[in-house]
Parts: structure tokens; C-alpha cells; sequence
């Protein structure tokens, strides 16, 4: 006899861009990683009680925070009357988040005081439930899933618990890691709700379910960012660290000779990446023989960090190179105008520490990151730098980059 799936876990990390950003807007290569920070989807079946008597789905997202309930016969007529894989593309979805009035999926929901604050347009609710709305019912519908058989999940019906370890809107790719364990839950729902998943076998994500997984959550990302590069994704849903070219995807897989340690700071500071590239394309419009090469320039850079990382020349001097790349493309994103004020108090920081710091991302906050030696915790000059970013009050992780697995989909013990 089979068992309902009563929990999983939808595991997928961030990323953060080496080199590259802004210039890979314009056709050169860029290199990015993904980080020890994750953003995590729990599913729960829920049982009725006298506190709950009728069957619900509950999206909780704890990083801003909000709840949205929809009861299931609700969610279940959601399915059957909205068709978000063939009728609705996600670029016409995102006209309809941005136009003003009613939130799309309103009349599905239970609690109108919901509904009232989803009508800003600008929301952070606002696009996160409908991102959610729609991938879910994207994904389900793509897998034959129309209506919904209560008996595969429990009398009381299911809730979602999304939750990211890092800041909205810093440059760590937390939207995209949201959009992949999104894709990866929705799709694993699919398969309890058809049976093919159960309590008894682990769940496995194949090679072809990941491309699946990356589609969906790159449909994600266009609601999120109107014209995403995809590398945020690629990273969220296979790991590693790749080079890549905006429009041609991932075109090398980097393998690492050894870790590539670094200090991320958040800034707190948020920003706008649309008004950041209008920024540097308004320095290569005035400037074009001057911000032209720049920008050829960062490209090059990109290809002697990936030499250095994949050769076999001493660790010392690996990092000493690549310190010095760090340097020299964060002078040229500064010659961009993509700087800020809380950016230049990290650089400032690190450089007076003896260590070499950029910006990730796409400027203007955000976060930083500073490149650290194999044994950096056992040198005095960091201690000196950790030191001298708590008394700036400035937040930050260790972590290493490209070393880490994509998303990940697991049962916890007592449910396997």
C-alpha cells in the first residue's frame, strides 16, 4: 500500500556574478557561481480540525512576510478556469500584474483583506503571489494536472512555506532561486497529485526534468525582470559555475582546480538593475570610443579569470592574479557610474585589510564581495576586516562559489 507525501523540501542556491555584469548586456561573456545561500519551499499536508474545518491551500512567504489562502475547492476551480500554460504567456501575464485595478487571480482568493493589499501594482506581495499563482498552475496544467483529487492529499488540503536566506533585491539571484524551488515544488505536486509520488520513493529530479525546471522558472523570472539573461537559473537549478553570453546561454562549465573563497557584504542598500544598465548605457551612448572598450575589456577579463581558475599554477599565485583582476574590474564597473556609497565603504574596508572587493550585480547597493586566500581564518588581516565590517554595521557570509549542487528536492526522515 502506497502513503501520501506528507512533507518535502525544495532546496536551491544563489548566485553571485564574478565578472561581468553590465558588460554582459552588450554580447561579452561573464562568469557566475552559485553561493552556500539558498532559498528553500516546504510542502506540508494539512489535516482538518475544529480550528480548520474545510480543506485550504496556504502560500506563507516568510521573507517579506504575507499569507495568501485560498480554500481548495477554490485553488481547484483556479485550475479548471485559468489556463496559464497555453492561453496566458508570461509576458502578458506580467501587463496584467502591472495594470492597475484588481489583482488577477482575486476572485479565487479567501480572505479579502488580501486582496485589498494586492492592488498596488508595485507590490512585493503583489508580484510574489501572482508569480506563484501562475507558475503553479503553468506547471500543473503542463502536466496533464486540470482538477484536483483530495484523496492524494490529505482531507485538510496543503500548504507552501517559501523562505530565502538572502536579502530581495541584493544581486544573489534570490528571485530566480525562488522561481526554480517554485518549478521544482509545483512539479512535484504534479506527481503526487497523479500518483506517481509517494512516501515510499525518494524523489529524483533527472536531467530532463531539470530543463523542465529551468524553463518554468525562467517563465518566473520574466514576470520578475521583464528580459532576464537566464544565467541567474541556469545557476539556481544546476549549480556549479559557468561562462555565459546573454541570448547564446551557458557555453563553458567551468571546472574549478580549487575553492574559490569569498567574504559577501550586503550593502542594505536596494536598487533598481533596469535603472543600473540605463545608467552605463547612457555612458556608452555619450561616450562610445571611451565606454566601448571598457566594456571589451571586462569581457577579455572574463577569460583570464577562467584560465586562472582551471590551471595548475601555485594557489599563491592564482590568488594574488586574481585579486588583481577583481581590482581592476571594479575600477572599470566604477568608470560605468554604477557605484555607490555604501559599495565604496566596503571597498575602502577591504583594501585598507589587504584584500581585493567588487560589486556584484548590478551596482548602485546591493552587495559586495571580497575574494579570500585557501586559509584566510587563520590570518590576522582577516579578523581585521571582519572587525572593521561589524563596526561599519555591515552584514556579512562566507562562502564559496561554484562548488555547490542546484536544486535539490528531498523527504524529510520520518516521511521517506
Amino acid at each position: 500500500m502506497t502513503t501520501i507525501v506528507k512533507q518535502f523540501e525544495v532546496s536551491a542556491p544563489g548566485k553571485v556574478i564574478l565578472h561581468g555584469e553590465h558588460s554582459v548586456v552588450y554580447g561579452h561573456p561573464a562568469i557566475a557561481g552559485s553561493i552556500g545561500l539558498h532559498t528553500y519551499l516546504n510542502y506540508t499536508a494539512l489535516e482538518r480540525s475544529s480550528a480548520s474545518p474545510s480543506a485550504q491551500v496556504i502560500i506563507e512567504f516568510r521573507s517579506l512576510p504575507f499569507t495568501a489562502t485560498l480554500s481548495l475547492d477554490s485553488f481547484d476551480a483556479f485550475l479548471r478556469e485559468v489556463d496559464c500554460n497555453e492561453a496566458l504567456q508570461p509576458d502578458a501575464f506580467l501587463e496584467q500584474l502591472r495594470s492597475t485595478g484588481e489583482f488577477p487571480f482575486a476572485r479565487f482568493l479567501s480572505d479579502s483583506k488580501e486582496s485589498s493589499c494586492l492592488e498596488d501594482t508595485s507590490s512585493k506581495e503583489r508580484m510574489s503571489l501572482g508569480s506563484t499563482l501562475y507558475i503553479m498552475n503553468r506547471v500543473l496544467r503542463s502536466e496533464g494536472v486540470t482538477t484536483l483529487d483530495p484523496s492524494t492529499i490529505g482531507e485538510g488540503g496543503f500548504r507552501l512555506s517559501l523562505y530565502s536566506e538572502m536579502s530581495i533585491g541584493a544581486g544573489l539571484g534570490s528571485s530566480a532561486s525562488y522561481g526554480v524551488c517554485l518549478a521544482a515544488g509545483a512539479y512535484q505536486l504534479a506527481r503526487i497529485l497523479k500518483r506517481e509520488a509517494t512516501a515510499d520513493h525518494p524523489p529524483k529530479l533527472g536531467e530532463d526534468v531539470l530543463k523542465k525546471i529551468y524553463q518554468w522558472s525562467f517563465d518566473s523570472e520574466i514576470i520578475m525582470h521583464v528580459k532576464p539573461s537566464g544565467i541567474d537559473n541556469e545557476i539556481a537549478t544546476n549549480g556549479g559555475m559557468v561562462r555565459f553570453r546573454r541570448g547564446c546561454g551557458v557555453n563553458k562549465i567551468i571546472t574549478l582546480r580549487r575553492p574559490v573563497n569569498v567574504l559577501i557584504v550586503d550593502t542594505g542598500v536596494s536598487r533598481s538593475t533596469a535603472n543600473l544598465v540605463t545608467i552605463a548605457a547612457k555612458r556608452l551612448e555619450l561616450f562610445p570610443r571611451t565606454v566601448g572598450p571598457i566594456l571589451q575589456a571586462m569581457g577579455g577579463l572574463v577569460d583570464e579569470a577562467i584560465a586562472l581558475f582551471e590551471g595548475d599554477q601555485d594557489p599563491d599565485t592564482v590568488y594574488e592574479r586574481l585579486s588583481t583582476l577583481v581590482s581592476i574590474n571594479n575600477n572599470l564597473l566604477r568608470s560605468l557610474g554604477v557605484s555607490h556609497p555604501a559599495l565604496e565603504k566596503i571597498f575602502a574596508i577591504a583594501e585598507r585589510a589587504g584584500f581585493a572587493s567588487k560589486l556584484t550585480g548590478a551596482g548602485g547597493g546591493g552587495c559586495a564581495f571580497v575574494l579570500l586566500p585557501t586559509a584566510f581564518r587563520e590570518l590576522d588581516s582577516f579578523r581585521e576586516l571582519m572587525d572593521a565590517l561589524k563596526e561599519a554595521g555591515l552584514r556579512s557570509i562566507e562562502t564559496t562559489v561554484g562548488t555547490g549542487a542546484g536544486v535539490t528536492l528531498s523527504y524529510p526522515a520520518d516521511d521517506k
